[in-house]
């Protein structure tokens, strides 16, 4: 759950400098009607996420072709990525539900309460820690 949050972030933050950045935009062939335009969204979006170099690699001074390759190199993987962490978290999800399924009726509320304590905790805390940056 937390690498989900922390990749969500990771994305945001590579939109947000790649917006900054001019960006070579890749050829496509226009199709008919909102196809089309989904389709070319679809393809800025997955083009976008992958135009990041892994960490400190901008830092060894990479050739515009160095660049490019690792780009390329980014987007075949992480297509495998993502499917197996789909997968990861699917399973999680079965482990979690079939450990539930151990628990008696207020085992589970009680499980469930604790949970919505810890959010609202959690919450709570990072109020405070808002307030404290402003």
């Amino acid at each position: 759950m937390r690498f989900v949050l922390i990749r969500s972030l990771l994305f945001v933050l590579a939109l947000s400098v790649t917006a900054g950045t001019s960006v070579k935009a890749q050829a496509t062939k226009p199709t008919a009607g909102a196809d089309a335009k989904s389709k070319s969204a679809a393809a800025a979006k997955a083009s976008a996420e992958f135009r990041r170099v892994p960490q400190y690699f901008a830092q060894v001074d990479l050739s515009p072709d160095q660049r490019e390759k690792l780009y390329s190199i980014r987007e075949k993987h992480a297509r495998k990525l993502d499917q197996l962490e789909a997968e990861l978290a699917s399973e999680r999800a079965a482990a979690m539900t079939e450990s539930e399924a151990v628990l008696t009726a207020p085992q589970r509320a009680s499980l469930n309460k604790l949970r919505v304590e810890s959010k609202a905790k959690a919450a709570a805390k990072s109020k405070s820690t808002t307030k404290k940056a402003n």
